[in-house]
């Protein structure tokens, strides 16, 4: 697996014997060392040593897994190897736990040697970026591009608290990093903890061998043959719904506001259309507006499949490949059966029961390796996270593109949604309603918008809901798609945030409401919104 085949032999550290049955961890004692916390005290120091790698409580995992030895590889911001903290700035630290009774565990940190010995009792003051800057050594214009993510980590904490955060440590890092202000707006695409992420991509595909494995950049979307249909202004006549089909399906709304304590915007769509874009109600005391970007919670899901397609599309990726193929860390994992691309997006991977579905960990699939024999692959329909996860990853790894930067380069961009912020795979998208109306048109046009093709239509005839026999056998009821739910002619995706997210093919419709969370009278209008919207179209 991963950290015997390549980290041990860069780190030159000691191997172990591989592990009987007998001594074969149990899932409970797999998923208690896989969570014990392991970390550095502190993450952010001023010495030229570097920090300790300690396990919260060792006592309980040497009970667990028997005697064991942590070792640390070092790598400054250029990927070269480091004994010392020579110089200030990020340095990411490989480690790898060795035991008798556990397979190894490799975990990745970031850390940063400041410039000069801190007064950790300090506080930082966020409005005053030479203040940071000075600190880290960093560049003052870049902090201040970042001063909303800095004082969304700094709070009022002291230094002595925030040294200790591994999340402080990676945003210094990100400052170090990141490209020189002025290369447009920062946003959660590109901001300084995007570029950290973006480091450790590029540093575990050089890790691993994945560079020379997948050295070609992705290329998407691509020219369309001929322009297709995007979102525009016109009238009813065009949309092919009634002369008072806005006011109708406003004047529904707007009762909806009135008897609900959850601002909501909406943006109806048919042939391209708008039919009505509008936003009602108030939110911390301000007037809804359709450029307040709501949480579109599981949506995600549908936005990182169709990044994946652009992968499969591009013949970089095949939906029955193993995902080992592109994930060192499982490769020589004993499982029962294996991971492929399409488990991922169908919640057919049985990592319902993994503890490991937060996107912005650098190590999730070295984490992944110790659970991998217990995951039940293609046994049960049970939704989660985790899939999407480590689909990310595989984006990551194949791309060299860090998640964030993946979606602004090959989705957000070429739809000019300004509005939509999106970092994870599967449950953290904020958007606003015009924003995915374009994606959901983008979905009806099959897979291109305006003079885009960001897969062929023969590509997105894969991602349509269907009965997934293919994973979980002939016998199988359950109907989904490639991160889509519905029907082959309907569908969409469903969200926490109760937002709607809907496209009827037949019908040339696209459906978008963004709100926060579902609101008190949300089944007594949610039919009536759509009573309004058939009733307008013309038969």
């Amino acid at each position: 697996m991963f950290s015997r085949r390549v980290l041990f032999a860069l780190a030159a550290l000691p191997l172990i014997a591989p592990l009987t049955p007998a001594q074969a961890p149990t899932e409970a004692a797999a998923r208690a060392v896989i969570q014990a916390p392991l970390g550095f005290k502190p993450y952010v120091f001023s010495a030229d040593e570097f920090p300790a790698c300690r396990f919260d409580k060792p006592e309980e995992v040497e009970k667990a897994v028997g005697a064991f030895q942590i070792t640390s590889a070092y790598y400054d911001r250029d990927g070269k190897r480091a004994t010392t903290a020579a110089a200030p700035g990020p340095y990411f630290a490989v480690v790898t736990v060795t035991a008798k009774r556990f397979p190894p565990l490799t975990r990745y940190f970031t850390l940063y040697r400041l410039p000069k010995v801190p007064d950790l009792g300090a506080k930082l003051d966020t409005a005053k970026p030479e203040a940071i800057a000075d600190l880290a050594g960093v560049k003052r214009e870049t902090v201040a591009a970042n001063a909303k993510l800095i004082a969304e980590v700094v709070k009022t904490r002291p230094l002595s608290d925030l040294a200790s955060d591994p999340k402080f440590a990676r945003l210094l890092a990100g400052l170090a990093v990141a490209p020189a202000a002025g290369a447009g707006p920062v946003t959660k695409q590109n901001d300084a903890l995007a570029c950290e992420r973006q480091a450790w991509v590029t540093r575990r595909r050089t890790l691993t061998g994945l560079d020379k494995e997948f050295p070609a950049a992705l290329t998407a979307p691509t020219p369309a043959a001929k322009p297709v249909a995007v979102v525009r202004s016109g009238t009813a006549a065009e949309a092919g719904v009634k002369a008072d089909a806005a006011a109708k399906i406003d004047a529904v709304l707007a009762d909806w506001a009135a008897h609900d304590d959850q601002a909501f915007a909406v943006c109806v769509v048919r042939r391209g259309v708008i039919v009505l874009h509008k936003a009602y109600g108030t939110r911390d005391g301000k007037p809804m507006t359709v450029d307040t970007p709501s949480w579109m919670a599981s949506v995600t899901k549908a936005m990182s499949a169709t990044l994946m397609l652009t992968l499969v599309d591009r013949g970089l990726v095949r939906l029955d490949d193993p995902v080992d193929k592109f994930v060192p860390a499982l490769r020589g994992v004993k499982v029962d059966k294996p991971l492929l691309i399409r488990h991922l997006y169908t919640h057919t991977n049985g990592l319902d029961k993994w503890p490991g579905w937060d996107d912005t960990l650098s190590d999730v699939e070295c984490r992944l390796a110790n659970y991998y024999p217990f995951v039940k692959v293609g046994t049960a329909w049970a939704y989660n996270g985790g899939g999407y996860t480590l689909g990310g990853k595989v984006i990551e790894n194949v791309t060299g593109e860090a998640v964030p930067l993946a979606f602004k380069r090959h989705l957000l961009d070429p739809l000019e949604c300004r509005g939509t912020e999106v970092v994870g795979t599967h449950a953290d998208a904020f958007s606003v309603p015009l924003d995915m109306a374009k994606f959901g048109q983008l979905l009806l046009n099959r897979g291109s918008y305006g003079g885009h093709q960001f897969y062929k239509p023969e590509t997105f005839e894969q991602a349509l809901p269907r009965k997934l026999t293919t994973e979980l056998g002939p016998k199988a009821e359950k109907t989904f798609g490639f991160g889509l739910d519905g029907s082959p002619r309907k569908f969409g995706h469903g969200a926490a945030s109760a937002a709607t997210f809907h496209v009827d093919v037949d019908r040339e419709l696209v459906v978008v409401m963004t709100r926060n969370r579902q609101g008190m009278n949300q089944d007594k209008y949610n039919g009536k919104f759509w009573d309004a919207i058939n009733a307008a179209i013309e038969k």
